[in-house]
């Protein structure tokens, strides 16, 4: 009876009257001592003020409510199914709700829910990875920014399967400290495609010149990218550049040329399925008919061979402190060498191609780092 009473009365009465109901209930509800058949009666008020016409009621309703202990399930995901401000009240704003409330509400709330719970100050694993399955973008984006949300790996795979066309999510994830080494690969290529593709470059190179420029400098960054791994990491990256069909001539040329033996040989042991001590070994011997064997092993051209014995050689001299060879002046020096012992007709052509381009590069390079020292 009391409740028909009071649906009475809220049809007659305007916004105003009924926000300031809307309030004094969902107070009575969370900070007062009803029981029984009267808290049975507010819940009921409230249910029915749900379907007020008015956001601003509801609104009223869930600034209460977002700080209040035990509130019935079926308000709070009323509410975070509303329109956008009171969505994001009860979804962001709530003190109380736990971690499986919180992946309750993310996965049957409203886009404004999702987003206010990626801006939480703590969102833990289980809620993130609901986010990462089914947020919206600016969803997503709010997660990838808050750097207090916990984000495991197959999130952030979800993640990238979603949202790696979408430059800001991109910018984001890529912003992030504790983002996998093999998660930052996947939006580079991605960073790689989108170029490839774009009218700019095609414009200005043509549609294949485009790729290749696209492709050369994402292999680039791989080469970068790893020397930021430690000796942990890099088994598990190297395998995965090779599942994912990354490691061709023309990266272990960069690799080797540019003083990466790590993943060189890393790259070699995955490629040949031997272990990266047998491989480190052989590496290790320099030119040797073994090393030629493990390049023929790993499906590479024989040609090769000779090209990595001579870098790995050139290495182990400026490692052992050799101050008349320069780090920069490798690539150029590895050209020299094999066409000096005539082994050039052998190596294929983009592989001496590509060691004159990373010739300029590396002496590029050290002309910015002197300036930069200079400065």
């Amino acid at each position: 009876m009391i409740v028909q009473r009071f649906a009475k009365w809220a049809r007659e009465a305007n916004t105003k009257e009924r926000a300031e109901a809307a309030t004094m209930l969902a107070e009575a509800l969370v900070h007062g001592e009803a029981k029984g058949s009267d808290r049975d009666t507010i819940v009921a008020s409230l249910t029915l003020l749900l379907d007020d016409s008015a956001p601003s009621v509801r609104l009223a309703m869930a600034k209460v409510l977002s700080a209040g202990r035990s509130v019935p399930r079926s308000l709070v995901f009323a509410l975070a199914a509303d329109v956008a401000p009171v969505a994001a009240e009860i979804a962001g704003r709530s003190t109380h709700l736990s971690t499986e409330d919180l992946v309750d509400v993310a996965a049957v709330g409203s886009a404004a829910a999702r987003r206010a719970i990626a801006e939480r100050p703590v969102v833990a694993l289980p809620v993130a990875a609901v986010i990462a399955e089914m947020g919206e973008p600016e969803a997503a984006l709010a997660l990838c920014r808050n750097d207090e949300v916990a984000i495991g790996n197959s999130s952030f795979d979800r993640l990238v399967d979603r949202f790696a066309a979408d430059g800001r999510v991109r910018e984001a994830l890529l912003g992030r400290s504790d983002l996998p080494p093999v998660i930052r690969h996947r939006l580079m290529l991605a960073v790689r495609d989108t170029l490839a593709g774009s009218a700019l470059l095609v414009n200005l190179f043509g549609e294949k010149r485009a790729g290749v420029v696209a492709f050369s400098a994402a292999e680039r960054g791989t080469n970068v990218l790893a020397e930021t791994l430690t000796s942990r990491q890099m088994p598990d990256f190297g395998e995965y550049l090779r599942g994912s069909g990354a490691v061709t001539p023309s990266l272990l040329v960069r690799v080797v040329a540019t003083g990466n033996i790590e993943l060189f040989i890393t790259l070699l042991a995955s490629l040949s399925g031997r272990s990266e001590r047998r491989v480190a070994g052989i590496v290790g011997g320099g030119k040797s008919p073994a090393l030629r064997a493990l390049v023929i092993e790993c499906g590479l051209e024989e040609g090769l061979a000779c090209l990595f014995g001579e870098a790995v050689s050139l290495w182990r001299a400026i490692a052992r402190g050799d101050k008349a060879l320069r780090p920069a002046a490798v690539p150029a020096l590895v050209l020299a060498r094999v066409s000096a012992l005539g082994a050039g007709g052998r190596i294929p052509h983009d592989a001496t191609t590509l060691l004159r381009r990373l010739a300029g590069e590396a002496e590029r390079d050290a002309v910015r780092e002197a300036a930069a020292v200079a400065a």
